[in-house]
């Protein structure tokens, strides 16, 4: 299964721009701090993916195909974080926006 997500995941970057391309975070966790976060997550009524992002300050995301309302909304989303970064967020975006056509 994973050979085939990664494929997945290699050819949605290619299509996507580069500010929406999907990154994983990583952190080491001892078994009793992933206890802690799984039952926090729980407690939420999260998915501890999205409990984790939501303590970052990322909106969260749906276990399925995204459709075009997320994807212009997290498109919104790296627009802003770019900006208050202080960066021209224009080279991280297509000037056209048929790449979105593919999300339904």
């Amino acid at each position: 299964m994973w050979p085939r997500r990664g494929a997945i995941i290699v050819e949605m970057a290619t299509t996507l721009p580069q500010a929406l391309t999907r990154q994983t975070l990583r952190a080491q966790v001892n078994r009793a701090e992933m206890i802690l976060i799984e039952s926090k997550a729980r407690a939420a009524g999260l998915s501890v993916g999205n409990y984790v992002r939501s303590l970052l300050g990322l909106p969260e995301r749906s276990a399925g195909r995204t459709t075009r309302a997320q994807m212009e909304g997290e498109q919104d989303h790296a627009w802003q974080t770019l900006k208050t970064m202080g960066i021209n967020p224009t080279p991280f975006f297509p000037v056209d926006e048929s790449w979105l056509d593919d999300y339904q």
